[in-house]
């Protein structure tokens, strides 16, 4: 189930919930879990980027072909 950031505008509060992606496509609006808010907006959080290889590095395990290696 994907998981999907949020921060409250009241009090700043970061928080995550996890849903289905048909519950997400429908509408969610929860609400803080520190002050009951809800007025809260998604946050998107970091991810990894293969930029390419350098010398010694593993490489990533993963479905599909890879054009890196």
């Amino acid at each position: 189930m994907p998981r999907y950031d949020y921060v409250c505008q009241d009090c700043g509060e970061a928080f995550e919930i996890r849903a289905s992606m048909s519950a997400y496509s429908e509408g969610l609006s929860p609400q803080c879990p520190k002050c009951g808010s809800e007025d809260t907006a998604r946050v998107f959080g970091s991810v990894n980027v293969l930029t390419g290889r350098s010398p010694g590095a593993k490489t990533a395990g993963g479905c599909g072909s890879s054009r890196f290696t």
